[in-house]
């Protein structure tokens, strides 16, 4: 199909649905219809008459189950699907999704296409790209050039609205789609654009708020026996009815965007269920309140100040909720640019990208092992293949590239942008060559003179004894007994690395994974004995390892049989003293297992982010996205007292205590809040002891093993501070390109400080031993 002449083709390939736009020879862009609508649902239905697609494949689902997949976007890593009788690639599904984009836009330019844009999540890495070069290539488009999302959405802004959006200065671009969430913060570079950092929700989109809508009517009372069949459909009529029911769900959601009410009909139970436009913000607001946290997460990772943002950009049908742009409103401070046709933004803006940021796809197999070059991606997409829900990772440009993956030359080098920096005009030969000599005799002075008010505590330079060069961002790490190994969480395992040598030691721990959101690893514990490992992933389990075998012990522990794992990501692990306890924080609560025995002794409505045993072990702190500590028994789960509460409440970032750590008396306990506070509270008491000690997007807190100091880790790097007055004694300890800290690790010793570089790919040893 592909040719000289004829139309220019646009494709947003969407987990729910695919929308495409097609420009002629006149530059006229217009979407394409299938059927009357310009939107075409994402699903494939194989049957003993051929390959569906759309609407026709939905309907054809109804009938026979079996031969429908209705979202082969989520399938792209799995291979294959098994559909009707046999076995299918998945690159042949999207392929059919594709063709008949691919036929209905060489209907509309007369049977030749130009050429075809095809875009793609941010995150994607060569494997999936290939797939879905493939899957076109299938379809018979030819060679198709692809580009990210958000991209397209930033060239969307800035050619068909006419937004100004100067070199150096950010778009914030907010896609909620029916499937899922994503969001990216993108910077226009002097050539086009570039994607400074990626993330979204798996677990959030349009579908989900039908779900709720669902729920409401289900509430409304009447047809308990009728809500079993709609629920779990045994025959043709049942899935007709539930089909209905979803369908008139869904468009009581899009009438509430206009209207102050609307009824949803349940077949079946033949009544219908009113909704008022503000029952429903009260069902959408939690749904809606997660994405802007999210929101705030990545563009707070993205280190790009406030004054650079030129914008905020609502793409994807979902997003013309309105409590969406006032949720944003009321938390950034940043008008919402919203659209009457959101769904439309990202296909037709892929055709006004410029041509340097598109690129043709890596080949499948051996050949796929190069990322586009066109655009930066986030580390942890590149690690492990866009493995779903996460928190965002600082941008890295590939080598010969700028920080916004533009490439740029040698000699340009010491002008490029770097993030949080308004470009500056370059200084003239004359200037510069000033400069120099400047420097060379400050070099000579700083060399030869003493520093009568530099303290051994100011050399922090000095202190750094180690660097670890991972794969990819350390979510976080832990010592062993010895301290001469130290494990790290990296993308979906777990790596041993010989602290003296820097070097990996033997293969990686591997079994996390699978499911919808993949299975990044998040947190790493030994038992005080050294002889087992816990690992704890966003798929919802812990695993326990012999380190003696390098081999898992048992079946993963899960929180909660009666949920799916994959909606359940474990935060955080970690064993009591007496190594007979193991804790592990996660969305679904807090829970604590027998290590011996697997059998779960407690569950409390604590976490996400972190939880923390005593030093007897008879108590557990927690922190949350409600801006509290709490300390609960253990076991049976009851709150001690009251919760811990003074770090600042708002509807954002703000609200998390992201780490909590008693001191080794138990006496103490530190919290780290998203309000850029660390806090020190007197256990027995419940009062916060001392003032809070201020840290810029506070990470992590560590007490050494004499409880004398803490360790903070945040924007600035790590620091020690002397807990009996709060005053700083060591610090800021960071790396030479100042990406902050976001884990730490104390050494059982006390002598070394293992900080995890945030959003970066190190881990850097301090020697703390003389403090």
């Amino acid at each position: 199909m592909t040719g000289l002449g004829g139309v220019r083709l646009g494709v947003d390939f969407g987990t729910s649905n695919t929308v495409a736009v097609v420009a002629g020879g006149d530059g006229r862009v217009r979407p394409l219809l299938f059927g009357a609508s310009p939107v075409l649902p994402s699903a494939v239905f194989v049957g003993p008459d051929g390959v569906l697609t759309g609407s026709d494949a939905e309907r054809a689902g109804l009938g026979a189950p079996a031969g429908l997949e209705l979202n082969p976007k989520r399938r792209i890593d799995d291979g294959t699907v098994w559909l009707g009788e046999e076995e299918h690639a998945v690159a042949d599904l999207i392929a059919a999704v594709l063709g008949r984009v691919g036929d209905e836009a060489a209907r509309v330019g007369g049977g030749t296409l130009a050429e075809v844009v095809l875009t793609h999540p941010a995150g994607w890495a060569a494997r999936r790209l290939g797939v879905l070069a493939s899957a076109a290539e299938r379809a018979g488009l030819g060679p198709v050039r692809l580009l990210p999302e958000p991209v397209a959405a930033a060239a969307y802004y800035v050619d068909v609205l006419g937004e100004e959006l100067a070199p150096g200065r950010c778009l914030l671009v907010y896609d909620l789609g029916a499937g899922t969430f994503d969001v990216a913060v993108v910077r226009r570079t002097d050539d086009g654009f570039a994607v400074v950092s990626a993330d979204g929700l798996g677990d959030v989109g349009g579908l989900d708020i039908d779900a709720a809508v669902v729920e409401h009517a289900r509430r409304a009372g009447g047809g308990g026996a009728a809500w079993g069949r709609l629920d779990w459909p045994q025959t043709a009529d049942d899935l007709r009815a539930r089909h209905l029911l979803w369908q008139d769900a869904r468009a009581a959601k899009e009438q509430l965007t206009r209207r102050p009410g609307a009824e949803v009909r349940v077949p079946l139970v033949e009544a219908a269920a009113h909704l008022s436009r503000e029952e429903f913000e009260a069902l959408a607001r939690p749904l809606l309140e997660r994405t802007v946290a999210w929101t705030v997460r990545v563009l707070r990772e993205a280190r790009v100040p406030r004054e650079q943002v030129a914008g905020l950009f609502l793409v994807g049908g979902s997003s013309r909720i309105p409590l969406v742009a006032t949720l944003l409103h009321r938390t950034l401070r940043i008008a919402p640019t919203a659209l009457d046709h959101p769904e439309l933004v990202v296909a037709e803006g892929s055709l006004h990208a410029p041509a340097t940021l598109l690129t043709h796809a890596a080949p499948t197999g051996a050949a796929a092992t190069e990322r586009p070059a066109a655009v930066a991606v986030t580390a942890a997409g590149a690690a492990a293949e866009d493995a779903g829900p996460q928190r965002p990772a600082e941008v890295t440009a590939e080598p010969g590239t700028g920080t916004g993956g533009v490439p740029i030359a040698a000699g340009e080098l010491a002008h490029a942008v770097q993030p949080g920096k308004t470009p500056k005009a370059a200084a003239g030969p004359a200037v510069l060559a000033v400069l120099a000599v400047l420097l060379v005799v400050v070099a000579v002075l700083v060399a030869v003179l003493p520093d009568k008010d530099q303290t051994p505590e100011d050399r922090t330079s000095e202190r750094l004894v180690g660097e670890l060069k991972l794969g990819a961002s350390p979510q976080d790490m832990a010592f062993g007994l010895d301290d001469k190994k130290l494990a790290v969480a990296v993308g979906e395992t777990a790596e041993l690395w010989d602290v003296a040598g820097r070097q990996r030691i033997g293969q990686p721990f591997t079994g996390h994974g699978g499911g919808t959101y993949g299975g990044r690893v998040n947190a790493v514990a030994f038992s005080p004995d050294g002889d087992t490992f816990a690992t704890a992933s966003q798929d919802g389990t812990v695993r326990l390892w012999s380190m003696r075998t390098n081999a898992q012990v048992g079946q993963p522990l899960v929180n909660r049989p009666d949920i799916n794992p994959n909606d359940d990501w474990r935060y955080s692990v970690e064993f009591d003293k007496a190594g007979t306890r193991l804790v592990a924080a996660g969305l679904r609560g807090t829970a604590v297992w027998d290590v011996a025995s697997r059998a779960r002794v407690t569950l409390v409505d604590g976490g996400p982010w972190d939880a923390t045993f005593n030093a007897t072990g008879d108590r557990i702190a927690t922190g949350d996205q409600r801006s509290l500590a709490t300390v609960w028994q253990v076991p049976g789960g009851g709150q001690i007292g009251k919760a811990f509460a003074g770090h600042r409440k708002a509807p954002d970032v703000s609200d998390n205590v992201f780490a909590v750590t008693f001191n080794r008396d138990g006496t103490l306990l530190a919290t780290a809040g998203g309000d850029g506070t660390v806090r020190l509270w007197d256990v027995a008491s419940q009062t916060q002891s001392g003032e809070p000690i201020a840290v810029r997007e506070a990470e992590d807190v560590a007490f050494t093993a004499d409880g004398q100091y803490l360790a903070t880790a945040g924007a600035e790097g790590a620091r020690l501070w002397r807990v009996s007055d709060h005053q700083p004694v060591l610090g800021p300890l960071d790396s030479s390109d100042h990406y902050g800290a976001e884990k730490l690790a104390f050494s059982h010793d006390g002598r070394v400080l293992a900080v995890a570089q945030s959003g970066g790919f190190h881990v850097f040893l301090w020697d703390v031993s003389a403090v």
